[in-house]
């Protein structure tokens, strides 16, 4: 096996990357996958399930807990999934009785599912059709399935388990296809399948001669058989990255080009709002065109739509734009307690299409207001926000990288063992994604590129990597964050270490060695025996050491503990 790519602690397999004849990538899909269910509790180990009182199943958790006792969950399953509105709080709508009905999702995660031979097929592939078969065993998280070879092809599959529901006994007028809870005390919305692998979208050698994706829905209004999904991604990512592939040069993309369109920062919501607020400003009349309003509009006019975090323009763009979307939906879901605005291409289409919608319309006020009047009141709330923040009016100043910041933290709660913050370049919507949002001040991005790899397969050799971090765990290694300043956030890389045989492999690049030795092998056992002696011995030792020195190990412990309370006094 002669693999290269990237993987997960725990994980002994690589999970994305390459072998000499393939490599592979995954995007999320967003497909729906779980569904929710509510049934009437008619005690408190029944419910009613189909017409049907039905006795839950229960498991019991003990969690042990510092300085306290412990603590026991019970969790009660229906025919679907587990009841979790028994620990969802305030997240359970108020127009649900808790003290009547209880809700329980189903998820094709609960499942046995066998990732671990699908990724293992991948690692030895040799071409799209082993690729294929090893496939199948993907079942959860449903993702995109991204794959090119040394033979030309390039294709990508999404897969998973996507549920078939029955929605025959749903009331008319309800939403179905899992969009909504189901009624399980009802029947409604039993799963009776999975959509078969060989139906699920898929593409391979496409006339336009790439493939790409980022996140973004994969199949358009004739995919009529099944449902997918009933929530999607903007498509901003992939439209730019469409843009870059179809206006390259030459009409061909090298590695160089490859490495410049993974480390695009070009905004496209911003190129599709921003004109509509300069007509705004520059229709104002001449009493509202304070200083500092003109100073806006020049760089706001002078901006190219990067996301550069050494520009004002994105910061004035990030902020207003945050605003104009609040101000054009906020009165009218918090109306009927909806808990969120729709997507930004949602409010796109009503800027570009539709300048006197009833959205942009202020229930609050007696006016009428239009696109034009919350566009201006966004601006004024901008204006205001970022003078607050930066303390100045100077414009210029309002840079981005002060407000839109990366942070690197370990999953352990130090700060001596996390990277950052640094200013940052782009946003969530840009190629190279850092989501973030920045209502309250300071944003630290919630999400970004996990690795970035570019194969070249014409020279295995001339392949590319980086990740956002460095290749070991351990604080004090130089390989800990190596990869981070210098070339992560550079959007530079290093040439991978991919060669034939491990004879070719440099030795100047070797720094350390793991052997795995066949279990039969008796070297082995001689290596298992003598590692079990030292380690027994060892352990003999430090007991004896610890006995015979307890009365000076517990004097110094002593005498720190008042050493310490002399401090604390």
């Amino acid at each position: 096996l002669n693999v290269y790519g990237f993987t997960l602690a725990g994980a002994n397999i690589v999970l994305v990357g390459h072998n000499e004849y393939i490599a592979w990538g995954f995007t999320n899909t967003n497909y729906d996958v779980m569904d929710w269910y509510y049934y009437e509790e008619t005690d408190a180990d029944h419910y009613n399930y189909n017409g049907v009182e039905t006795e839950y199943t229960t498991r019991t958790y003990t969690i042990n807990v510092k300085g306290q006792g412990s603590q026991t969950f019970i969790v009660k399953d229906t025919v679907h999934g587990p009841i979790l509105s028994d620990f969802l709080g305030s997240a359970v709508p108020d127009s649900l009785d808790t003290e009547k009905i209880v809700l329980a999702p189903k998820w094709t995660g609960n499942n046995i599912t066998l990732e671990f031979l699908a990724i293992y097929g991948y690692n030895h592939a040799k071409n799209r059709a082993e690729f294929n078969q090893s496939s199948r065993n993907f079942h959860c998280p449903a993702q995109n399935h991204v794959y090119a070879d040394v033979h030309g092809t390039i294709a990508m599959r999404p897969t998973g388990l996507v549920p078939i529901r029955d929605d025959s006994l749903i009331s008319p007028g309800y939403l179905g296809n899992g969009t909504l809870p189901y009624n399980g005390s009802k029947g409604e919305g039993e799963w009776i399948g999975y959509i078969p692998f060989e139906e699920l979208p898929h593409t391979e050698n496409s006339s336009q001669h790439y493939i790409q994706s980022a996140n973004q829905i994969v199949v358009g209004p004739e995919y009529k058989k099944y449902s997918l999904q009933n929530s999607y991604n903007t498509g901003y990512r992939g439209r730019r990255i469409n843009e870059l592939l179809n206006n390259s040069a030459d009409g061909t993309v090298g590695v160089e080009k490859m490495k410049e369109i993974q480390y695009d920062t070009k905004s496209t919501p911003a190129r599709a709002f921003i004109p509509y607020l300069i007509d705004a400003i520059e229709v104002l009349p001449s009493s509202q065109k304070t200083a500092i309003v003109i100073d806006i509009l020049t760089q706001l006019k002078n901006w190219n739509y990067d996301m550069d975090k050494d520009l004002a323009a994105p910061t004035i763009y990030r902020k207003w734009r945050d605003y104009y979307e609040d101000y054009t939906f906020d009165d009218e879901l918090e109306a009927v307690g909806a808990p969120m605005s729709p997507q930004l291409n949602v409010l796109e289409r009503l800027t570009r299409d539709e300048p006197n919608s009833k959205w942009f319309d202020d229930i609050d006020t007696l006016e009428i207001e239009n696109r034009t009047d919350i566009i201006i009141k966004a601006l004024d709330s901008t204006i205001e926000s970022l003078l607050e923040f930066y303390s100045t009016s100077d414009v210029v100043s309002w840079r981005w990288g002060e407000m839109h910041q990366l942070l690197f933290p370990h999953l352990l709660p130090f700060d001596s063992f996390d990277r950052g913050p640094y200013e940052g370049d782009g946003e969530g919507n840009t190629v190279n994604p850092s989501g973030v949002s920045i209502r309250s001040g300071i944003g630290y991005a919630r999400s970004g590129p996990s690795e970035r790899f570019i194969v070249d397969f014409s020279n295995l050799q001339n392949s590319w990597s980086v990740i956002p971090s460095g290749q070991r765990a351990i604080s004090n290694s130089k390989h800990y964050s190596d990869q981070l300043e210098e070339l992560f956030l550079q959007g530079k890389y290093h040439q991978q270490y991919f060669y034939d045989t491990t004879e070719d492999f440099p030795e100047n690049h070797i720094e350390s060695q793991i052997s795995f030795i066949d279990k039969q092998d008796p070297e082995f056992l001689i290596i298992l025996t003598t590692s079990l002696i030292i380690g027994f011995s060892a352990g003999i030792i430090f007991a004896i050491a610890g006995y015979y020195k307890r009365d000076l190990i517990r004097s110094k412990c002593k005498n720190l503990k008042q050493k310490l309370r002399g401090e604390k006094n």
